[in-house]
C-alpha cells in the first residue's frame, strides 16, 4: 500500500500557539456579547404610517352619502383621507341616480363635485306661443333656451324662444315667415330657411312666393333692421330643397334635397353647407327619403345620424363631413311611422350606440319568416364598425352617455308600469333602472330625445297617433332646482 506524502505528528503546543488561540476565543465572545447588549436595548421600529391625501367631496343636493371602493365615508360635503392612485367613488341620495366616478388621486389635495339628476325628473307639456299654431320643431340653443318652429294656418313658418330659466317666457325670433322650413342657428341669433329661387323683389320674406325652394337664405334673429342674405342656390336641374338643419358648431348646415330625374325614381340628396364660404359639396344620394327633424349631431358638428324611410321600411343611418355614409340597422317596416328622433348617441370614445332590430334566433324560438314582431335591442359599433354588436335587448330606443360615461336607455315601462324609463347598463351590459319618465306612453317606435347634458335636462319627442308627421315635445329638466 501506498503512503500519502504528507507526515502528520501530534505534540503539545506551544505557548505562543496558546495565547493565539486564547486571544480569538476572547475576541468573539466580547462581539457575541456586545450584540446580544445592543439588541436587547435598541427601541422597537416604528410602525410605518399610511400615506393618505384629502379627498373633498360635495354635491347637489348635500346629504348625499360617499363610497369609496364601495365602502361608506359619509355625507356630502364630506373630507374622505384616502391614498393617492385610483379610487372609484360612488354617491347616492334619496330620489337621485346613483353617480359614480373612476378618479386618480394625486399626491396633493382632490375634489370631486357632482349635481345628482333626478329619478323624478320635472315634466313640462311645450305648447305653441300662438293660440292656432302646431309647433313643429323644438331643440336646445347654446344658452339653455329651447328654440321653437311654429307652423301657422297657412303654412307659415316663425322662429321663437322659450326660457325655462324664465318661468318659459317665450320670444318671437326675427320677423321672416317663409312657407318652408326654419332653422334656428344654435346661437339663437340667425336664421336659416328656404325659398324658391327667384324671390321678388317686393316679397324678400318668401310670404307670397309659389315653386320649388332652391336657396338658402339667412336672416337675424333680432330683426334690427338687417335684411335677409341669400347663402346658397342649388346648381340648375330639376331638383329642391325640403330641408335644412344647423351643426352644433354654429356654421355649417345639412341640407335635404329631393332629385326628380327624368328617368328612374326621385332620390334624396344630402349636402353639406358651410355658411361663411357658400360650399355645399354633395355627399349622398340615397333611394329612401330623410325624415325631417330626426337629425342626431356629434358634438363637433362633423357627423350627423338621422332616420330614413321607404313606403314600407324605416332604418338608421349616419353620413359625416366628407361623405362616409354609414346604414346602422334597420328599425322596423313602419313606413312613416318611425321615430321621429335618430336613436343614435355619440360616445366620448368614438364609438356609436344606436338601436335597431335585433336578429331573429331560430332556435331560440324566433320566426325565421319574419312574422313575429321585431325586438329592436340596443347595440354598439367603434368609429368605422357598421354594424356593431349587441349589447342588451329591448331595453329602449333612445340612449346616451352621461357625463360619468354610462350608457343610458330610454325605454318603455314594462306590464306593469306606464311611460318611459331611463335605464343604465353597467360594464357587464346589465340593465338597471335609474329613472322614471312621468309622460303619456308612446307607441313602441314613436319617441326620441334630444340631451342638453350640461344642463340635465332633455327634449322628448313623440308621434301624435291621430296625426301624420306631427309630434308632441316634453321638456324633462333632471337638475335638482326643479324640484323646488
Amino acid at each position: 500500500m501506498r503512503l500519502l506524502p504528507v507526515t502528520i505528528s501530534f505534540g503539545r503546543p506551544s505557548r505562543p500557539e496558546l495565547l493565539l488561540v486564547a486571544g480569538a476565543l476572547l475576541l468573539l465572545g466580547s462581539a457575541s456579547g456586545w450584540l446580544v447588549w445592543a439588541t436587547r436595548s435598541a427601541p422597537p421600529p416604528p410602525t410605518p404610517v399610511a400615506w393618505t391625501v384629502p379627498l373633498t367631496v360635495s354635491s347637489t343636493p348635500s346629504g348625499a352619502t360617499v363610497l369609496v371602493d364601495d365602502r361608506p365615508r359619509g355625507l356630502t360635503p364630506a373630507v374622505v383621507d384616502i391614498a393617492p392612485g385610483p379610487h372609484v367613488v360612488s354617491l347616492q341620495a334619496p330620489d337621485a341616480i346613483t353617480e359614480t366616478h373612476r378618479i386618480d388621486v394625486a399626491a396633493d389635495d382632490a375634489h370631486l363635485d357632482v349635481a345628482l339628476w333626478r329619478a323624478h325628473p320635472a315634466v313640462q307639456y311645450l305648447k305653441p306661443a300662438l293660440p292656432g299654431a302646431a309647433l313643429v320643431d323644438a331643440r336646445f340653443l347654446d344658452d339653455g333656451r329651447v328654440g321653437l318652429v311654429l307652423e301657422l294656418p297657412g303654412g307659415e313658418h316663425q322662429g321663437w324662444s322659450l326660457d325655462p330659466d324664465r318661468r318659459f317666457a317665450t320670444q318671437r325670433l326675427g320677423d321672416v315667415a317663409p312657407r318652408s322650413t326654419v332653422a334656428i342657428r344654435p346661437n339663437g341669433q340667425q336664421l336659416a330657411y328656404l325659398l324658391p329661387r327667384e324671390p321678388s323683389a317686393d316679397a324678400p320674406h318668401g310670404t307670397l312666393e309659389q315653386g320649388r325652394d332652391a336657396t338658402v337664405w339667412l336672416a337675424p334673429a333680432a330683426g334690427a333692421g338687417e335684411p335677409p342674405q341669400r347663402d346658397w342656390s342649388l346648381p340648375e336641374g330639376d331638383e329642391e330643397l325640403v330641408d335644412l338643419v344647423w351643426a352644433p358648431d354654429g356654421q355649417h348646415m345639412l341640407l335635404v334635397g329631393r332629385q326628380h330625374p327624368g328617368q328612374g325614381s326621385a332620390r334624396t340628396s344630402l349636402r353639406w353647407l358651410d355658411s361663411t364660404t357658400g360650399d355645399a359639396p354633395l355627399l349622398a344620394l340615397l333611394p329612401s327619403e330623410v325624415a325631417p327633424g330626426s337629425t342626431a349631431w356629434r358634438a363637433d358638428g362633423r357627423a350627423v345620424a338621422f332616420v330614413v324611410h321607404t313606403a314600407s321600411l324605416t332604418a338608421v343611418s349616419t353620413l359625416d363631413e366628407v361623405g362616409d355614409f354609414r346604414y346602422l340597422g334597420d328599425l322596423g317596416h313602419d313606413g312613416l311611422a318611425g321615430p321621429p328622433v335618430a336613436p343614435v348617441a355619440w360616445g366620448p370614445d368614438g364609438r356609436v350606440a344606436y338601436s335597431a332590430i335585433r336578429p331573429q334566433d331560430a332556435s331560440a324560438g324566433g320566426n325565421v319568416l319574419g312574422f313575429s314582431t321585431p325586438v329592436v335591442g340596443l347595440f354598439l359599433a367603434d368609429a368605422t364598425a357598421s354594424p356593431g354588436r349587441p349589447v342588451a335587448g329591448d331595453t329602449g330606443l333612445a340612449p346616451f352617455w352621461r357625463p360619468d360615461g354610462r350608457l343610458f336607455v330610454a325605454g318603455l315601462g314594462t306590464e306593469r308600469t306606464s311611460g318611459l324609463h331611463l335605464r343604465a347598463l353597467d360594464d357587464q351590459s346589465q340593465v338597471i333602472d335609474v329613472a322614471t319618465l312621468d309622460v303619456p306612453t308612446p307607441t313602441t317606435a314613436g319617441y326620441g330625445l334630444r340631451w342638453d347634458v350640461s344642463r340635465q335636462r332633455a327634449l322628448l319627442v313623440t308621434n301624435q297617433a291621430a296625426a301624420s308627421g306631427s309630434h308632441d315635445f316634453f321638456l324633462l329638466d333632471f337638475g335638482w332646482d326643479a324640484a323646488s
